[in-house]
């Protein structure tokens, strides 16, 4: 069908128009538009994760605060002047001396010694009341032997 010449003057008709515009409604806009948008958003986190894998876990833990969290339930470590858990204290008759104990029973590089009145489990480095430092914790074949600053222990067989 032959299309009459057009002056300058003349407007584009309707249906040309509506050929080259007709694709753009709003919602077509705002959809390539939230695709955009949410294109760009991955490509700048998933950037962003590649250069510095804890950037997202630091921001979010920086800006959380606990609030009256027992440390009990937690199982959190609390500094060593700050409200520390009361440990019983040994009261005793007298203090005892080195024949006050004896072996119970010695096993890998520990020793639970006992006196009258108490049971304590020792390892090399700790300090006992009436032996000093535990130096050398050796088994033998009759049961044990307890080296400490000032008295070794040895168990005798029964």
């Amino acid at each position: 069908m032959p299309t009459a010449p057009r002056s300058a003057s003349t407007p584009v008709s309707s249906g040309r128009l509506h050929r080259v515009f007709g694709e753009f409604t709003l919602d077509r806009v705002l959809s390539a538009s939230l695709c955009v948008a949410s294109l760009g958003f991955f490509v700048s986190a998933y950037s962003i994760s590649l250069s510095d894998p804890d950037y997202f876990s630091q921001r979010i833990l920086s800006t959380m605060r606990p609030t009256n969290i027992d440390p009990m339930t937690t199982g959190t470590i609390i500094e060593a002047g700050k409200d520390a858990m009361p440990a019983p204290k040994i009261v005793r008759v007298r203090p005892p001396v080195a024949a006050d104990y004896q072996i119970v029973m010695v096993f890998d590089n520990e020793a639970i010694l006992a006196t009258a009145e108490e049971l304590v489990r020792v390892k090399v480095g700790s300090r006992v009341p009436g032996l000093g430092d535990i130096i050398k914790i050796d088994t033998t074949e009759t049961g044990g032997t307890v080296v400490a600053s000032e008295a070794t222990l040895r168990s005798v067989a029964q």
